[in-house]
């Protein structure tokens, strides 16, 4: 109090002198004014200035260390921080690596399943044949059996006496013997492989009988289904045949011609995409030339089905393979540049002979109008039979 009681006077001298705008009246005054405080009262004031400059340099340096320790709290979060990121980075790491682990152990997984179901489909395949072939084997043994179970009645039957009252013989038919003149010749509904001769002296060979589909009696002579047998070969083999007839197979240009120009025969052609879709082509007639005629198609019928006509406008045209160029395309040779064998013509708008892959390619297993596209097919089965 008495320090404020001191200032006082001395501040309204200033203000006094300063409006009276003589400085050095005002700093007589002043002096005057504090050579008449008390002594004491001044000392008082300069401990307080002091204190007071004491407690700003307190103030000053708790300031400081108040930053310094923000600094290192920063500096630490910062770290903290860094160190979070590189953890979460190698947890990252760790989790695309396991990933990655899982894709391959998945992918090795599902190979080994693969590969024991085609091993077991396989399998199956064989085992389905075995049992094609025994049931055909024991049907024909059957059908021999009952032959000569025939010929052996009459062998023991009676011949009449004079006494004898006259009585009329019935002749029981003799059931059909292998090998069979078509498909639609065999007695059993059951498909599979059979022998059949074309001609009454010509040499027989076997044939895979579709004996339920359509009304059953149709000879296979080309199957396609799985991609497991290359169809992109050279003349003598379309000529000849391949495969297996238990499997996919060519039964050959030679023994197609043989069965067509002999009697009038249809012609059906099944079809699916890798998803399943079912389409068909029926053609009313059907019979190619031979090999001097470069095995053309001599004959086609009216097109009925679902799958569209994409055949019978090849009338007349020529089988191409990539060793022997029958089409009409001048430029360029269509077997080799569709990679199969057809009637070609320039070149053509169905390749049943292609490749079997699920794309749209010119090179592809195509019949257009299946889907206006040239979409590789999953299944192709091509069949005839004989009409009536």
């Amino acid at each position: 109090m008495k320090l404020l009681v001191g200032l006082i006077p001395f501040c309204a001298i200033l203000c006094v002198s300063a409006s009276d705008g003589d400085l050095s009246e005002s700093m007589d005054h002043a002096k005057h004014t504090l050579h008449g405080m008390p002594r004491f009262s001044l000392e008082l004031l300069l401990t307080k200035f002091a204190m007071m400059e004491l407690k700003l340099q307190k103030i000053e340096n708790d300031i400081l260390q108040h930053q310094s320790k923000q600094d290192r709290i920063v500096a630490a979060l910062q770290e903290q921080q860094s160190r979070q990121e590189k953890g979460q980075n190698e947890m990252l790491a760790v989790l695309r690596d396991l990933k990655h682990q899982v894709a391959v152990n998945l992918s090795e997984i599902h190979n080994r399943d693969q590969e024991k179901v085609n091993t077991a489909l396989h399998k199956l395949d064989q085992h389905v044949g075995n049992v094609h072939n025994n049931t055909r084997r024991i049907m024909n043994a059957l059908l021999q059996l009952h032959s000569l179970i025939q010929v052996l009645q009459n062998q023991c039957c009676l011949t009449p006496t004079e006494n004898s009252v006259s009585t009329t013989t019935t002749t029981t038919p003799k059931p059909k013997q292998p090998p069979f003149s078509s498909c639609k010749d065999v007695p059993l509904k059951v498909s599979g492989t059979y022998q059949i001769r074309v001609k009454r002296y010509s040499e027989p060979f076997e044939v895979y009988c579709e004996q339920e589909s359509f009304e059953g009696g149709w000879i296979v002579f080309q199957f396609r289904s799985d991609g497991s047998l290359d169809f992109y070969r050279g003349w003598n083999e379309f000529r000849d045949g391949f495969g297996d007839l238990n499997k996919e197979f060519w039964l050959g240009l030679e023994k197609v011609h043989q069965i067509t120009s002999g009697r009038k025969h249809e012609l059906i052609i099944e079809l699916k995409d890798f998803e399943g879709m079912y389409k068909y082509a029926r053609y009313g007639a059907f019979e190619i030339g031979s090999e001097s005629d470069q095995y053309n198609l001599k004959e086609f019928g009216n097109y009925s089905g679902t799958a569209g006509d994409n055949m019978s406008h090849y009338r007349g045209k020529k089988f191409s393979t990539k060793d022997r160029d029958n089409d009409a395309y001048d430029s360029n040779y269509c077997a080799p540049l569709m990679e199969g064998a057809w009637w070609y013509w320039s070149c053509s708008d169905s390749n049943l002979n292609g490749r079997y892959m699920n794309a749209v390619d010119m090179k592809s297993m195509f019949w257009f109008y299946f889907k206006n596209n040239i979409q590789g097919l999953s299944y192709s089965r091509m069949m005839i039979r004989e009409l009536e």
